[in-house]
This record gives C-alpha cells, sequence and structure tokens, in this order.
C-alpha cells in the first residue's frame, strides 16, 4: 500500500464520519508562537481545546506536518540510528471538541485500523491509564479485546497535560505486535522492540488546577495522534521507516550520488540520516525558515551541518544535499505541492549554506590542530568543552570530528564542558524566541479590559474611557499634562500590528483636550485591551468619561497607501521572483515601506524595474480592494498568503485586489488600488542570508522622493555643465581620471623612498642579510611592495611595520631560497605576539597586526631574537 492510498484512506474515513478536514499547520506556528516549531497535530487546535476559540465544526481530522527537534519532544539524537524517529514526521489525527468521546474514539481507531488497512485484531494490543475503567471496558466489552492485552500503564506513558495547568486526562495507545522474532510476548511499561505503538488516543477530560487538583472538563474531548512513518512501515511490511516509499527513494537516490551501495550496513546510519534531515529541511525552508544563529534558523543549520558531516563518511566531498533536497520534493510533491513551488528556492539556500559549512569546516580544522597541540603538550590531554564547543558553534566543527581526530592521537574529550555549553546555547536560544514574542509591556489587570475596533469603516468614535495607565500602573486620574495610556471600550485607531505602526490623532469632550501620539495593543493574556498613548493638554480625565476619538486621516491615508503598496509588491515579487518569496518582515508607515521577503540573490536592475513596472500597472487599473470575513482553512484553501510568524485566530480577514493579490491582513487599506497614486522602489538590499530587503515610498512621498533627486540631479548637470544623456559618462569618467591620478601619486610616494639606504641599515643574522624598519606615512599595500622588492635585491629577509588607523601593520617577505627552513608565516606568528595581535600567510610572505607599535627598538629586538632562533 502506497503512501498516497494511506492518506486517502484515513481522511475518506473520517470524513465519513462527518470530520472537517483540515489543512496542516506550517511547521512554524501560526496560531501558537510560544513553539518553537509545530510538534503535534493538536497545535493548531490549543485554542479549541482550552476553548479561547469556538469553530463551526466541532469535529476535525488532519494530516500534520510536524518538527521534534528541541526541548521535551527531542528525538535529534536518535535519528539515523533507531528505525522509528525522525526530526521531520508527519501525524495522522481525529479530534472532538465536545462531541464524541472515548467509546466513539476507540471504534474509530479499531474500526479503521482493521477493516480500512486490514491489520490482523491478534496482532494488536492496547494500553490504558491504570485508573481508567471505563476505556479498559470498553476495548474489552464493546470492542473485544482479550483482557490479558490490555495493559495498564502509569501517568508516565498514559497520561496526557497540556502544561503544568490546564486541561489533561488518561490515554489509551494501540500498539502492533511484529512478531516473536523482535523480543518477549508480553507488552510491558518498559517496552520493547516487539511492539510498535501505531496510534495514541487522548482523552481530556479533567482541568488541572495550580493546586494539581483535577476537575471534570464540562465538555471532554479527544486528540489523537498516529505516526505516518510508522503507519507506512506497518502497512508495507518493512522493520524500519527508512524502508517506506517515503524514504527508500532518497536513500536509493543518494547512494547512486556516492557511489555505493544503498544496502551498505556499514553506511546505513549515514544514509538514514541523509534521508530523514534532508526532508527536515525542505520542509522547514519551504515555510520560510532561513539558517541563522539563533532560534528556528540555527535548528536548520543544525540539521543541515548533522547531513553534511555524515555525507562526508559517505565519501561526498563537495555540497550534495541541494540535489537530495530535490529528490525530497520528487517524493513529497504530490501531498504537498509547495514543495514544487518552492523546488529552486529550497536548493539555492542549502547549497550556499552547505558552501558555508565547508569553508567553516577547513576553518574548524586548523583550530582543532591548535587545540590538539595544546592538549598534547598538556599533562592530562584533554581538550575544554568549552573550546570544543566554540569550536562547533563559531565554526560549525562537528563534535563527532573533533572526538575521532582526538582519538588518534590518544586525546580526551570534556563531553560534559560541552553540553553544559550546549544548553546554555539552547536556553539563551529559547530567552531569545520569548524575547521576539514579548510585544508590550503587561500591564496590571489589563486582561480585564477589551476594546472594540471600528476604525475600519470610520475614522471618529464616541467612546467610554476605561482605563488610565501612568508609569505602568493603574490610575484613577490623569490631569493637565500628564502622559499616560489610555483604554476605551471601542476606538477607530489602529494599534500597532502587521508592520503597520499605529495611529495618531486626537480626542476630546467639553471639557478635555488630548493628543494621541501611538496606539498599540496590551500584551498579556492575548488581551484585547488598545493601549493609546495621550498627553492630556486641557482638563482631566477619569475612568467612565466619555470623549470623542479623532484619527489623523492624513496620516491614516499616507500610511493605508503604503500597506496597500506593500501586498501589490509581495504579488510582484512571487510572480517576478517565484512563489518562493514569503514575507519576512515589513514596516508601514506614512511616510515610507520597507518589506523583507525570502529571496537568495540581489534583484537585477531589470528585475526590479520589472517589479516596479508591474505595481504601477496594477496602480493605473485601479483595483478594488476587496476584505472579508472567512475561516482560517477556507482562506488557505482559496490561496490566500499567511505571513511567517504572524498570529492567527481561527477567522481571519482576508484581503484581495482581483486575481493579482491575496493576503491575510488585519490592517488598514484602501478601497481600490488606483488611490496609491505611484510607486517607486528606493532601495533594495540583503539583512542576512536568504532574506532581501526593499525600501519604497508611494503616493506623496513617491511623489516628494521623485522630485527630490531630480532637483539634486538638475544641480549636478548645471554644475558640470553637462547634457541630461551625457552626465553619467563625464561622472564616470571623471571618477577614473582621479583614481588614476592617485596611484599615479602612491607610486611617486612609494619611488621616493630610498631603496639602496634601507637595504644598507641591514644586518647579517647567521649569514641571512635581514632588514628591519619601522616606516611612516606608508599603507599596507606599499608595505608589501617594499618588503618584496627588498627581498629580492637581497636575497634575505624584509620585516617592515607601520601604524595605521590605531593598530599595526607588519610584513615579513622571506626569499624563496630560503623557505626550504624558513616559513615567513610561523615567524610572523611570533613577531604578532609582541603587540597582542595575529597573523598568517605563505612561507614566502606573511602578514599580520596588532597593538600600534609604540617603542620600535625594544620591538625590533623581539624581531631579531625570533629570527635568530629560527635560523640556528
Amino acid at each position: 500500500m502506497k503512501n498516497l492510498e494511506i492518506r486517502d484512506i484515513f481522511y475518506s474515513y473520517f470524513l465519513k464520519h462527518h470530520h472537517h478536514k483540515v489543512l496542516s499547520a506550517p511547521l512554524v506556528p501560526a496560531k501558537d508562537p510560544t513553539l518553537l516549531f509545530t510538534n503535534a497535530g493538536m497545535n493548531q487546535f490549543k485554542s479549541v481545546f482550552l476553548r479561547e476559540e469556538k469553530r463551526e465544526y466541532n469535529r476535525a481530522v488532519s494530516i500534520q506536518k510536524c518538527m521534534r527537534v528541541s526541548g521535551k519532544h527531542n528525538d535529534f539524537d536518535e535519528v539515523g540510528k533507531s528505525d522509528f524517529h525522525h526530526t521531520f514526521f508527519e501525524m495522522l489525527g481525529n479530534f472532538s471538541f465536545g462531541d464524541y468521546f472515548k467509546e466513539k474514539a476507540i471504534v474509530y481507531g479499531w474500526e479503521l485500523l482493521t477493516r480500512h488497512y486490514n491489520f490482523s485484531p491478534e496482532k494488536l494490543w492496547v494500553t490504558v491509564f491504570r485508573e481508567d475503567e471505563e476505556a479498559f471496558r470498553i476495548w474489552e466489552e464493546k470492542i473485544g479485546v482479550p483482557t490479558h492485552k490490555i495493559i495498564r500503564m502509569g501517568e508516565k506513558d498514559n497520561f496526557w497535560q497540556m502544561g503544568e495547568t490546564g486541561p489533561c486526562g488518561p490515554c489509551s495507545e494501540i500498539h502492533f505486535d511484529r512478531g516473536e522474532n523482535f523480543g518477549p510476548g508480553q507488552l510491558t511499561e518498559e517496552g520493547n522492540d516487539r511492539f510498535i505503538e501505531v496510534w495514541n488516543l487522548v482523552f481530556m477530560q479533567y482541568y488541572k488546577d495550580k493546586n494539581g487538583t483535577l476537575q471534570p472538563l464540562p465538555a471532554p474531548a479527544i486528540d489523537t495522534g498516529m505516526g505516518m512513518e510508522r503507519l507506512t512501515a506497518l502497512l508495507q511490511g518493512v522493520n524500519s521507516n527508512y524502508q517506506t516509499d517515503l524514504f527508500q527513494p532518497l536513500i536509493d537516490f543518494t547512494a547512486e550520488l556516492a557511489g555505493i551501495s544503498p544496502d551498505d550496513k556499514n553506511r546505513q546510519v549515514a544514509l538514514n540520516v541523509v534521508a530523514d534531515h534532508t526532508r527536515a529541511l525542505a520542509f522547514l525552508i519551504s515555510d520560510g525558515v532561513l539558517p541563522a544563529n539563533d532560534g528556528r534558523g540555527y535548528v536548520l543549520r543544525r540539521i543541515l551541518r548533522r547531513a553534511a558531516k555524515h555525507g562526508k563518511s559517505l565519501g561526498f566531498q563537495s555540497p550534495f544535499l541541494h540535489q537530495t533536497s530535490s529528490k525530497a520534493v520528487d517524493v513529497m510533491k504530490e501531498f504537498y505541492p509547495e514543495l514544487e513551488y518552492n523546488r529552486h528556492f529550497i536548493g539555492e539556500v542549502i547549497l550556499a549554506e552547505e558552501e558555508r559549512f565547508n569553508r567553516t569546516l577547513l576553518n574548524g580544522l586548523k583550530r582543532f590542530e591548535e587545540l590538539l597541540e595544546t592538549a598534547l603538550a598538556e599533562e592530562q590531554k584533554i581538550i575544554p568543552g568549552s573550546a570544543l564547543f566554540k569550536l562547533s558553534d563559531t565554526y560549525g566543527f562537528p563534535l563527532d570530528f573533533a572526538r575521532d581526530l582526538a582519538r588518534e592521537k590518544d586525546v580526551t574529550i570534556d563531553y560534559r564542558g560541552f553540553r553544559e555549553e550546549l544548553e546554555q546555547q539552547r536556553e539563551k536560544s529559547r530567552t531569545s524566541l520569548a524575547a521576539k514574542q514579548k510585544s508590550v509591556q503587561a500591564l496590571e489587570n489589563i486582561d480585564r479590559y477589551t476594546t472594540t475596533f471600528t476604525g475600519y469603516t470610520s475614522l471618529e468614535e464616541e467612546a467610554v474611557l476605561l482605563a488610565i495607565y501612568i508609569d505602568e500602573k493603574e490610575a484613577p486620574v490623569i490631569r493637565e499634562n500628564q502622559e499616560g495610556l489610555l483604554v476605551f471600550d471601542k476606538t477607530p485607531f489602529y494599534a500597532e500590528s502587521g508592520g503597520q505602526v499605529g495611529d495618531t490623532g486626537r480626542g476630546k469632550n467639553n471639557s478635555v483636550f488630548f493628543n494621541i501620539t501611538d496606539t498599540r495593543k496590551a500584551a498579556a493574556g492575548g488581551s484585547g485591551a488598545f493601549l493609546h498613548r495621550a498627553l492630556v493638554k486641557k482638563g482631566t480625565l477619569r475612568p467612565g468619561d466619555e470623549v470623542s476619538l479623532i484619527v489623523d486621516a492624513g496620516k491614516r491615508k499616507s500610511t493605508a497607501i503604503h500597506h496597500t503598496s506593500t501586498h501589490l509588491l509581495h504579488a510582484a515579487l512571487r510572480e517576478v521572483s517565484g512563489l518562493h518569496v514569503k514575507q519576512a518582515g515589513s514596516y508601514v508607515g506614512p511616510d515610507k515601506l520597507r518589506f523583507d521577503f525570502t529571496h537568495f540573490k540581489a534583484l537585477s536592475k531589470e528585475e526590479l524595474n520589472t517589479v516596479e513596472t508591474l505595481v504601477n500597472r496594477k496602480v493605473r487599473e485601479n483595483i478594488p480592494v476587496k476584505t472579508q470575513t472567512v475561516n482560517y482553512e477556507e482562506a488557505i484553501e482559496q490561496g490566500a498568503i499567511a505571513i511567517f510568524e504572524e498570529k492567527y485566530s481561527d477567522v481571519v480577514r482576508m484581503l484581495s485586489m482581483g486575481d493579482f493579490s491575496k493576503e491575510l491582513c488585519g490592517g488598514t487599506h484602501l478601497g481600490a488600488s488606483g488611490e496609491i497614486g505611484f510607486f517607486k522602489i528606493t532601495a533594495e538590499s540583503s539583512i542576512s542570508s536568504g532574506v532581501r530587503r526593499i525600501e519604497a515610498v508611494a503616493g506623496e512621498p513617491g511623489f516628494g522622493y521623485v522630485r527630490e533627486n531630480l532637483g539634486y540631479f538638475n544641480e549636478i548637470q548645471t554644475y558640470f555643465q553637462q547634457k541630461q544623456d551625457h552626465i553619467v559618462d563625464f561622472l564616470v569618467q571623471m571618477d577614473r581620471d582621479l583614481k588614476e591620478l592617485k596611484k599615479k601619486k602612491e607610486q611617486e610616494k612609494s619611488t621616493a623612498i630610498d631603496l639602496d639606504t634601507i637595504i644598507n641599515s641591514g644586518k647579517q643574522i647567521n649569514n641571512i642579510h635581514t632588514v628591519i624598519e619601522f616606516l611612516e606615512s606608508i599603507d599596507r599595500k606599499q608595505l608589501s611592495t617594499l618588503a618584496d622588492n627588498v627581498k629580492t635585491k637581497t636575497g634575505g629577509i624584509a620585516v617592515f611595520s607601520t601604524n595605521l588607523n590605531g593598530k599595526s601593520a607588519i610584513i615579513v617577505s622571506v626569499s624563496k631560497a630560503l623557505t626550504p627552513g624558513l616559513n615567513a608565516g610561523k615567524i610572523i606568528k611570533e613577531i604578532a605576539r609582541q603587540v597582542n595581535g595575529s597573523g598568517g600567510g605563505r612561507p614566502d610572505f606573511a602578514q599580520a597586526g596588532g597593538d600600534p607599535v609604540t617603542d620600535f627598538q625594544n620591538f625590533k629586538q623581539h624581531i631579531v631574537d625570533v629570527i635568530t632562533k629560527q635560523v640556528q
């Protein structure tokens, strides 16, 4: 049974039983930014289980993309060694939100496995929570499972909870018996390889409070999870997930690339790791995660480097993962078509990162050799964990490599120290993620208040003041000339969100007038309160006062112009550069827009012109801007783009401009694209690996930008008295002439140095003519040229130094005839220590830098000592 048929059977069964089909959420949770990655099928339903959301359906079925590489659910170290653990995997699940409970969940699970997947009932065993008599009775009496095959287990295996507090409940697991060849014939809590967990049924029937007390939930729920990879292995009759049609094509392809047999037992772990990690890389990059030094990007980088390291053991010396990623797309694209859209981008990201890893690996090897030399010189012969971690974290040098090379020299590795440093890094990553998730400082009792936003249809509103905050504390009053945060029952002021700045404006009644300088959302507990930063100009305000709130219409309109332009820009970039383009951040204000997007190379002048032309064409078409409130799943099914790392509720606002642009967006927009008037790109740049940035202006700021720059251009034309079509060539030629003149002056300056005098100042060290000089007002290039000239004429050694920009520059040049015995690189390393610097180079030429040389005579004597030691 092929994996696509397994998926079809699963969906068909639960659709027949009136479950709502829900698309897989992204690996970066769109609805729960507290998670590093989506790691279970229930993640996207968390708010429903917590009763924070109510959906139009109370039964759901999904096949969810998952990653488990950090925290409690961390299978990273087992990947490749175990037959059933992975970084990326798929979770099949059915869910009930207060509808059916234990009996139907058990019946559905048993019926699907035995009647539709044709598992033999004799091969299935079940576990229940030791205190769950109801589940035990259903399995025994309703399903007919023999009592000896229903195993009671403790909390560790058969009781699930969402967190320290919250919904929780007992579990019941269905296990498959692979036969006596795999172990003893009894399923126990200790477990063995004979019994493979197939499906976990969670009966969410309690709420655990802060004291650990369990209270019955008014509407018990069902959450189930069945691993696609394990199910496929069992249905295809193989002993390992890696032997299924989800992995075997990747393993065969990798083996063929490496020129080895896919059945080579000695290389099976490496082949498994490459297959698993390649899938993870493809899906992560497709969902918008890019290599970085922290957070999700750091995890991706670790996965790639581990795969590349195992590739070395397979014989790969050059990058290869971009090729295996394309094969992963071939295997999975039918069920996940977004992989096909992003195929080229996935390959580009992986290739660039693997090339970078190869470079850092080479640098790391040099550094490791230094650590090895130091360890060999010491009595204990151990490499510190802190040094090993720096080697891994900074240079990308895998611990496995370090261990194997150290073992060859009988040197010990400080594993404990390494693990301590690694845990500190993980904690730093978690802290960084938490800091990114925090928007506005939480205020006391802020979760008591909710503000209704009315600003989509009106710029004025009569509102009641609910609360006042001064210095982050709730206050009973705010007086004239005081500044504070105001919370109203409703407001037309847009609160900063999704890259769009908050509205400004004013408020008033018969006795009070105040300016609003910013609007933001409160952070505490997902509160719906809007915080209006206000300065009272006249009168006094107290909670309960009624006021008129008036948005600055000009600023709102200019901001809306840039926000609608951002949507057109996003769509144009996807059309010109490819569907892999995704928004990775933005700023939308009245003055300009800034748009960050996933793309791996700079846009050419022609591409930028095409994008700009396309946006302006859509502006002239005056396309109506249409907004709809729809379910999240429905919007995604219609092709709407969800922004990376943005949090969405179940009901979303979808904004579209014809067939050209369709996105989820809560911002304020124009009524039609023609209101933009004019759009102009002002800059394109790189902000990180795989992320580009475009800055642009539109509307009145766009016109002002063009007018100002044309003014500069006209001034330049007038000053140099050049025609418009000649001015660029004129300035380019002027620049070339100036550079040539500068070069000529530098050559004249260099030749002004009396070479013979410098040569004659040298001395013999063991019959080698050695010139050591400190020169003022000379740059590094001149210093190098002079050292080489002296070396050539004398056939000896030249050591020249100078001070540049507060640092020393040192050159050592050795005649090639002397290099069999002398090495400029070794000499300069010893010299550089005197100025707290470092350097290196070839045997005949090396350079270094460090602290400024303040006492040349002392420095010169140190150089003489170093060279004397080298030539003995």
